[in-house]
């Protein structure tokens, strides 16, 4: 008895330090807002569709160091990828924004659909997942706004500042990385979904504008000489009349 009392507690032990070992974050992918600006042009990811009458459909994208993993309800067509993060053109990972442009074929009805879970990953050159960040605070239920698909996107998610933390981290070891993305999604009503990704940071003004700005600059300074050139006269004129 005493011998299966010290197996059973030495089992114990193992399994709450391997619960504790575990890479387990609080921090994840948050919802961030409806129709986004986009200042650098999306790359779409992964495109849902499914035939017949489910109202659910997940699926996505993975690589696995010498071709991209495709599973799950896909649609058709090529907007099935991994992308690597250099190609994004961003300088932060904090600026990484994942696009939702929902398009169901519910007619004018509009229904609203459910985000149930959302991935975001980050493959090496091996395939191998050396960052990953899950939505939290979800299950996120988003209304249709019927946006045409790569003009404009419904809704957008990020990255909050300590998963954005671990990501640059990673980003530190090989800016190369592949990004995939995994998702889960119901009450839909055939599709298609397109989660895309790209960036928001600040527009670098065009030279014009900045030939523009110095003008304007230029003119204020001019006109701010003349007002105190004007006033000293005018000091002068006083001062003359007072003696």
């Amino acid at each position: 008895m005493r011998i299966f009392a010290r197996l059973l507690l030495s089992v114990g032990a193992m399994a709450i330090i391997g619960l504790a070992s575990s890479a387990a974050y609080a921090d994840g992918i948050v919802f961030v807002g409806s129709q986004i600006d986009k200042l650098v042009p999306p790359i779409a990811v992964l495109n849902f569709e499914h035939h017949g009458f489910k109202k659910s459909e997940s699926g996505g994208v993975s690589y696995d160091g010498s071709d991209d993993v495709i599973f799950g309800d896909i649609s058709a067509g090529p907007h099935q990828q991994t992308v690597a993060f250099s190609d994004l053109g961003l300088a932060q990972a904090s600026q990484l924004r994942v696009l939702l442009n929902i398009n169901e074929a519910n007619g004018g009805s509009k229904a609203p659909i459910t985000v149930d879970t959302l991935i975001l990953t980050a493959y090496d050159s091996g395939g191998n997942a050396v960052f990953s960040a899950s939505l939290i605070n979800g299950p996120v239920t988003l209304d249709q706004f019927k946006h045409a698909q790569g003009s404009t996107s419904d809704y957008v998610f990020g990255l909050d500042a300590e998963a954005a933390a671990r990501f640059q981290a990673a980003l530190a070891q090989d800016a190369n990385l592949r990004l995939g993305l995994q998702a889960a999604l119901s009450n839909v009503d055939g599709g298609p979904e397109r989660f895309s990704l790209t960036g928001q940071c600040d527009p670098t003004p065009e030279p014009t504008t900045m030939v523009l700005l110095g003008t304007g600059l230029a003119g204020l300074a001019g006109a701010v000489r003349r007002r105190r050139k004007a006033a000293a006269i005018a000091k002068l004129d006083t001062d003359a009349s007072d003696a």
